[in-house]
């Protein structure tokens, strides 16, 4: 929520106001009738202007406040256009060319009632490195001043819809799903259906009969068109196709109408600058050749630092081989952009910019084909991955909308703490926010990934892991954890995984995720997939890879409910599976982690990797088959394949490469100031296993124990500042603990916060028998002895050692 006060919004826009004004010298202005009755003119008559000639070429021109005009001619390419008072649209074909446009007034094009539908092209010409319009706002543009409108209202045609089945390589015409009013000379994109974003292809239209659209020149990939019945529900992954042209036009220079671009203009496109007090609302548009390469605020449609943005909106509209993202809305709220279609964009395409955007509306989207930028085109670091949508605060609304193909992210969720750059000052604490609203999106065909919840932005740009936690009130840190939940989501054919998710408390609820090389990985805490379908491989076999997999269980904890795999029986490096653990994992796991009420088709449960002796988090890989729907016997633990792990009730599944064992298993984490890793530990039937390190930070190790035994930790270094942790365990449960130290600790406090000395007893046997107050070390042997209860209030048991 914007709280920016007047003073502080007409300071960054007071030189950006006045700017605007200060080249008056180069202004053609009309005459400005005395009376009201008088006050519309048409710009071809001669006498509204005072040489007594219309504008010529080169020359720019002023509509002065309080006169209206009608722009009834295509004018010659003008120096520059500066709106305070009105330009209205004739109804009729026309071209407007200007280095620039300044909007105080209004620009209006067609209305609410009558769109227009004759055909308009607006074409920014000005030298990208030269003068600014207005300082701030660069050139080659259209801005929008304080208190200046601009009003598109173009008619509003299908935007986007499906292929109405599949069409192999060298088709040259597509059926599609639904009536369209697409036209013969219209472009259209039809989306990827497999792996690579780079088979989204655009094509003219030659004929349209009925839903049958022929294209001037073959399709060259495969576009699955098919909806599939999996396990009673309907997977819908047929190629979304996008309407990329419009009546009203706005691009930039050197593009023609088939959207190529010359090469002296790569990268040097036109674009829309919106600024406080100014107003946008654009519907039916296509804006082609807009956004300049590497410059920051240069992009095709741009709502910068509005503050409240209620009532605008982009609607309907093609937004397609952009230099720049696609639509931006920075510092801004309540921006509606609704029905539009981005295509082959720069970075990232739809665009919430630093974290204090709340409240927008991003409805029925589609975006195809986001491509990398390198070198100075990168503005910043993320977009090296860019996402098709980019949203740095969660109170927005996302609904229906579908990222088709991205060389980054579907949609990632870049939460940075606070707000960046000129929104720095904000209230917002993006990292706590409630969830506004994400549901019925689609994410295909993206190389880094379908739903992305991690990794957001610093205050220098540069990308930091990061855990999404939302909490009722984000100011107060102690507030009530509010689930996070992501509805209805489809993901298909997106590597490495459908879904990954960082933090607390997040739901992925009635999913559909297919043909992704993983399903989802939580990287989380408290955090489930639900009521779910996740399919190893449909009929959509556009392309394929090498493994694929359901879910993973990762840190957590984390789990799966009520969800049924299909369709994970195949080989290849690892065999297919419905369950498995984040491979080469050297991060510490919850043996809490869950699978609960799955079913399984035509797939294999589970299968978990060999440990690699470097990876700790591989040797805990367990979860806990609460309902015994994986296993066949309620509570029961499956567990990687490794004797430390291994009791005698153990059984081996050797298809799964891994056990189902009685449990109970519990974590123990050891840290200290200073490395004390490779550790070993021995269990009381000789069982042993080393451990490098959470991450291989030597300093610190996790590992996964049977409950209730004892345990012999074995190091050649010192750890006198020990803290030693017993977690996910039940009340009751304990573990003993025999551990080298070079001399006595002067203390060992229990538990985090109450900080309860123990007794120092006399031998282990008292240790032992205790209920873990009391500790002994054996000066002879310099070995501590330590028992780890949990009580009845808490799945957990803490001690300190104090030197």
């Amino acid at each position: 929520m914007h709280r920016r006060s007047a003073a502080a919004l007409c300071a960054i826009l007071g030189a950006l106001a006045l700017s605007a004004c200060d080249r008056t010298e180069e202004l053609v202005t009309p005459d400005v009738p005395t009376e009201p009755e008088d006050s519309i003119q048409r710009w071809s008559d001669p006498a509204v202007w005072p040489t007594g000639a219309v504008p010529e070429a080169g020359q720019a021109v002023t509509i002065p406040q309080g006169t209206s005009i009608v722009l009834d001619v295509s004018p010659p390419p003008l120096g520059g256009l500066r709106i305070e008072g009105e330009l209205v649209a004739d109804r009729r074909d026309l071209d407007l060319t200007a280095d620039w446009i300044l909007v105080s007034g209004l620009l209006r094009v067609g209305d609410d009632d009558t769109p227009f539908t004759d055909r308009l092209r607006i074409t920014l010409t000005g030298p990208v490195d030269g003068d600014e319009a207005a300082v701030g706002m660069g050139n080659r543009l259209i801005g929008v001043l304080p208190g200046g409108a601009l009003e598109i209202r173009a008619e509003s045609r299908r935007a986007w819809t499906r292929l109405d089945g599949t069409v192999a390589p060298g088709a040259s015409s597509i059926t599609v799903t639904g009536e369209v009013d697409w036209r013969v000379g219209d472009r259209i994109v039809v989306a990827p259906s497999g792996f690579d974003p780079r088979e989204a292809e655009d094509r003219m239209i030659t004929a349209v009969s009925d839903r049958t659209v022929t294209l001037d020149r073959p399709l060259e990939h495969p576009h699955f068109g098919e909806v599939q019945t999996i396990a009673g529900r309907s997977v819908d992954q047929r190629a979304e196709v996008g309407l990329l042209s419009r009546t009203v036009t706005i691009r930039g220079l050197g593009v023609d109408d088939q959207g190529v671009v010359a090469a002296e203009e790569a990268g040097a496109g036109g674009h829309i600058m919106v600024l406080a007090g100014g107003q946008a609302r654009l519907e039916g548009v296509e804006l082609v050749h807009m956004g300049q390469s590497g410059r920051l605020a240069r992009y095709p449609v741009h709502w910068h630092l509005l503050g409240e943005g209620d009532g605008q909106f982009l609607r309907n509209s093609a937004v397609w081989r952009t230099n720049n993202r696609c639509v931006t809305v920075h510092g801004t709220d309540h921006v509606e952009v609704a029905d539009n279609v981005c295509y082959d964009h720069f970075g990232h395409g739809y665009f919430l910019e630093e974290g204090g955007e709340t409240g927008n509306r991003l409805v029925n989207n589609l975006g195809v084909f986001g491509r990398r930028t390198d070198g100075a085109a990168r503005l910043i670091p993320s977009d090296d991955r860019p996402a098709t949508f980019w949203i740095t605060n969660p109170d927005n609304h996302l609904e229906g909308n579908v990222a088709a193909g991205s060389q980054g992210f579907g949609f990632w969720y870049a939460l940075p703490d606070r707000p960046l750059g000129p929104s720095a000052g904000e209230p917002d604490r993006p990292r706590r926010t409630p969830l506004g609203v994400f549901r019925d999106n689609v994410a295909h065909s993206n190389q880094r990934g379908g739903l992305h919840v991690d990794h957001g932005p610093r205050e220098d740009g540069v990308i930091e892991t990061t855990s999404y936690r939302p909490i009722r009130d984000p100011a107060d840190n102690e507030s009530e954890v509010v689930p996070a939940v992501f509805e209805s989501l489809l993901a298909y054919k997106n590597r490495p995984r459908g879904v990954w998710l960082r933090g607390h408390a997040h739901r992925l609820t009635d999913a559909i995720l297919a043909d992704n090389q993983i399903g989802a990985t939580f990287a989380s805490s408290e955090s489930f997939i639900e009521d779910a379908l996740v399919i190893g491989e449909t009929a959509n076999d556009a392309s394929r890879v090498d493994v694929y997999r359901g879910f993973e269980f990762y840190d957590g904890r984390v789990g799966a409910r009520r969800v049924t795999f299909e369709g994970f029986s195949g080989a290849g490096s690892i065999p297919w599976s419905a369950l498995g653990y984040n491979r080469k994992n050297a991060f510490s796991v919850h043996t809490g982690n869950v699978a609960e009420d799955l079913e399984f088709i035509d797939s294999r449960p589970v299968y978990i990797e060999d440990p690699q002796l470097d990876k700790d988090g591989d040797k805990g890989a367990v979860f806990l088959d609460a309902l015994g729907t994986v296993s066949g016997t309620a509570g029961a633990w499956v567990v990687a394949s490794t004797p430390f792990l291994e009791t005698p009730g153990c059984s081996m599944r050797a298809e799964w490469n891994a056990r189902i064992c009685p449990g109970p298993y519990v974590r123990l984490i050891l840290s200290a100031s200073s490395a004390f890793a490779p550790l070993e530990v021995v269990r009381d039937d000789g069982a042993s296993e080393e451990y490098v390190g959470i991450g291989n930070n030597p300093a610190r190790t996790s590992k996964s124990l049977v409950a209730n035994r004892r345990y012999r930790l074995e190091t050649s270094a010192d750890a006198p500042d020990l803290q030693v942790n017993l977690r996910d365990a039940r009340p009751g449960e304990w573990l003993l603990v025999e551990l080298p130290l070079s001399s006595a600790p002067s203390q060992i406090v229990r538990d985090y916060w109450a900080g309860h000395p123990m007794t120092a007893g006399s031998s282990r046997a008292q240790v032992e028998s205790g209920d873990g107050s009391v500790y002994w070390y054996d000066a002879a042997q310099r070995r501590l002895h330590l028992k780890l209860v949990v009580r009845d209030d808490r799945d957990w048991a803490h001690f300190r050692l104090v030197p």
